[in-house]
């Protein structure tokens, strides 16, 4: 910790203590490297199993216990999705027990299970708070600036009145109208706490920052990415072409599996999600692996020619694109979504048309040329991504702006 430090104590909030998604990653890498710099660090969560990177690294756990909104339909439940007043005294109750002056709060998930009730929490105890946007929830009511009935990426202007009424979530009408509750109550908490907001990419950051509703400072804070081994793979002696990710229709995970068959590629999809029985009945053809651990993952990734993104949302960063890069392994890209940051078309990787399958196969088939991926493969891999994205960066960068 430096000396000019004011910042002492850091309480980190995200609805689970366990790792699911990138979101859950970054936020328990960030207590881990903090904790290590010295710092109080306290994860403040709804949801339990507890990740052992917690607990190996005695970092203080609450968690207050509730369910998942999604995986329920007990209407207690639901409405503590729009107003969670267990965590919110919770977390009033660790607030009081801690100095505002040198302790900052930082957020980075809410909408699984705490509720925006976490911010009345802060700024009723006069906390100053962070919010890394790691989705779009802040401006969206669905949280993905997507029309989940059409497949289709959304245009209409976030929290309009054509917004409110339109059918976009991927359950029924009376969902999104619960959405819009929760997206009001959300907004009006926001408007009152007035949050430093942490932007992670320029892509996200230029969608986001224009439909704000409410003041903030703002911060960009690229995330942290776990490095693998810097051992670089030859993609030209491989012939799998990965897809990794949640198996649903707006990860694009039927797209990958249509385009790999079509172009008559070897296809291996490593995830778990709503899609994943049925697409591996229709396609025996590709490899449907489910989630795996680090080690796992590792096997699969030397084996790679090619990662394949073929979500048909904006995403907010592509960090599955920069664990690729210090392997080598080029990334096909959708036009349309941040992990274009980290590629340059025909250069570095290949972009196609979102949600296009034929665009897509094009992409894949310009890949299938053993000298064509030789030289995307070491033009990526020179760009040299791990100082950019350490968790030593990243840490620093979020150091500064809690002391600002």
């Amino acid at each position: 910790m430096c000396i000019r430090d004011r910042i002492k104590t850091v309480v980190l909030v995200y609805d689970q203590a366990f790792i699911s998604g990138g979101a859950a990653k970054v936020a328990i890498k960030s207590a881990v490297a903090l904790k290590n710099r010295g710092y109080r660090v306290i994860f403040f969560a709804s949801l339990d199993p507890i990740d052992k990177q917690l607990t190996e690294n005695n970092i203080e756990v609450i968690c207050v216990g509730g369910e998942h909104i999604a995986n329920t339909k007990s209407p207690k439940t639901m409405l503590r999705g729009i107003w969670n007043g267990i965590a919110k005294k919770k977390l009033e109750d660790l607030l009081s027990s801690l100095d505002s002056e040198t302790t900052v709060v930082h957020i980075h998930g809410w909408t699984k299970s705490l509720s925006s009730s976490v911010f009345s929490a802060c700024r009723r105890k006069g906390f100053k708070t962070f919010v890394t946007l790691h989705e779009y929830f802040t401006v969206c009511p669905n949280g993905g600036i997507f029309n989940y009935q059409n497949g289709k990426i959304c245009n209409k202007n976030p929290g309009s009145f054509s917004c409110a009424v339109c059918n976009c979530d991927k359950r029924n009408y009376i969902q999104k109208i619960y959405r819009d509750v929760r997206q009001f109550v959300q907004t009006r908490q926001l408007k009152k706490l007035q949050p430093n907001v942490i932007y992670i990419t320029k892509f996200s950051r230029n969608i986001i920052e224009k439909n704000l509703k409410f003041r903030h400072k703002s911060f960009f804070i690229e995330n942290n990415v776990e490095i693998f081994d810097r051992v670089k793979v030859e993609p030209a002696e491989n012939s799998d072409y990965l897809f990794v990710g949640r198996m649903s229709r707006e990860k694009g995970a039927d797209l990958f599996c249509e385009a790999v068959t079509k172009a008559g590629v070897k296809g291996v999809a490593i995830g778990s999600g709503a899609m994943y029985e049925e697409l591996k009945e229709k396609y025996p053809n590709i490899t449907f692996t489910g989630w795996l651990n680090s080690e796992k993952m590792k096997e699969y990734i030397s084996k790679a020619r090619c990662l394949v993104v073929s979500s048909k949302l904006y995403e907010t960063m592509g960090l599955t694109i920069l664990e690729m890069q210090v392997k080598g392994i080029p990334c096909i890209v959708p036009d349309r979504c941040a992990g274009i940051e980290y590629i340059k078309d025909k250069v570095t990787g290949v972009e196609y048309k979102i949600g296009d399958v034929s665009s897509l196969i094009d992409a894949i088939n310009y890949t299938q040329n053993n000298d064509i991926i030789s030289k995307l493969s070491d033009n990526f891999y020179n760009e040299d991504f791990k100082d950019r994205f350490s968790i030593e960066t990243h840490t620093e960068n979020l150091i500064k702006a809690y002391n600002q």
